[in-house]
């Protein structure tokens, strides 16, 4: 039987989300073939071409639009042009893998969707960490109830040593483009405590400006009351000047699960440092296996990589994303 026709994808915002998140794994994801790059920057469009084999470049997705036939945008732009990038693709009748976080507002996000869904198109959310084999790994537990019904979860995702000088003056440290270290990590954060936990409830929160040049917060400590009674606590700084670091854990009736990774997590292949402790007494490595073959342990479960071969499944098969805003 031949080979389907490949999905032929656009990738709009040539920057981090490129370099070192999607792009190393394209070789290897099947049936996607990425035609072209949308960035304003030369610069930028210039690296998709000379490292990542992306053919031809373009300023702005109408200009794309008008010379190229795609079936799929994957859109990894500032959150400040989400909303208009998802219609324009909906209007074009274009399936999209939207970077988190979604858009700017609620509001924004219902248009979207509404979009996606009259156009009859796939909007899924790059929610990578659904896509982690050491998350995959927890969640499987938690549904096989190794720790009874989770009472609680704490995240502390320190992320700034290497980025504290520089915050200011991106667009992610900016009021005008809608940043902050909460627009930037608490999504990712959220959502895995809503798959861990289940719907959101309500929330409390502080946001801190800790540097007097700052624009918007650099740290935040955010709860959520979950549906179920569950409440989990969202704690992160830029203000840590250790190598940046992911710490979960997950209280459960029976035990609690404990998480850490450290530095560049989102590219790295190795899995989490997992344990499962009981009352105190005993601990249990319930780390994945690692095989320390980087090459083949990206090409099996690069979470990069299997979000994007779930994207291309959902659009072949018609199938709704997991993550889907």
């Amino acid at each position: 039987m031949p080979n389907p026709t490949p999905i032929r994808l656009a990738f709009v915002g040539c920057g981090n989300c490129l370099r070192i998140s999607f792009g190393p794994v394209l070789p290897f994801v099947n049936g996607l073939e990425v035609v072209a790059a949308v960035d304003p920057s030369d610069e930028a469009l210039v690296h998709a071409r000379d490292v990542y084999g992306i053919p031809r470049g373009y300023h702005s997705l109408a200009e794309c639009l008008k010379h190229e036939t795609v079936d799929a945008v994957l859109i990894a732009a500032p959150v400040y042009d989400h909303r208009d990038l998802a219609i324009t693709c909906a209007e074009h009748h274009l399936h999209v893998l939207m970077e988190k976080p979604m858009a700017r507002t609620p509001g924004e996000c219902t248009e979207m969707i509404s979009a996606h869904q009259q156009a009859g198109t796939i909007l899924m959310i790059a929610f990578m960490k659904r896509f982690n084999r050491s998350m995959l790994h927890v969640a499987g537990l938690l549904e096989e109830n190794a720790i009874g019904r989770v009472m609680g979860i704490r995240h502390n995702w320190d992320w700034g040593g290497n980025e504290q000088a520089s915050f200011g003056s991106h667009w992610r440290g900016r009021v005008e483009t809608w940043g902050g270290q909460w627009q930037d990590h608490g999504a990712p954060s959220v959502d895995l405590a809503r798959w861990w936990a289940g719907p959101v409830k309500s929330v409390m929160a502080t946001f801190d400006i800790t540097e007097p040049h700052f624009e918007v917060e650099n740290e935040y400590n955010v709860i959520c009351t979950h549906v179920s009674g569950a409440k989990s606590v969202h704690m992160s700084t830029k203000l840590f000047h250790k190598e940046n670091e992911e710490r979960y854990l997950i209280f459960g009736e029976t035990g609690t699960i404990a998480l850490k990774h450290a530095s560049g997590v989102w590219q790295h292949t190795t899995p989490y440092e997992a344990y499962l402790y009981r009352y105190g007494r005993t601990r249990e490595n319930i780390k994945p296996p690692f095989s320390q073959n980087w090459l083949e342990e990206g090409k099996q479960f690069g979470q990069y990589k299997v979000e994007l071969n779930h994207f291309v499944e959902c659009i072949r098969e018609g199938k709704q994303p997991r993550t889907d805003g």
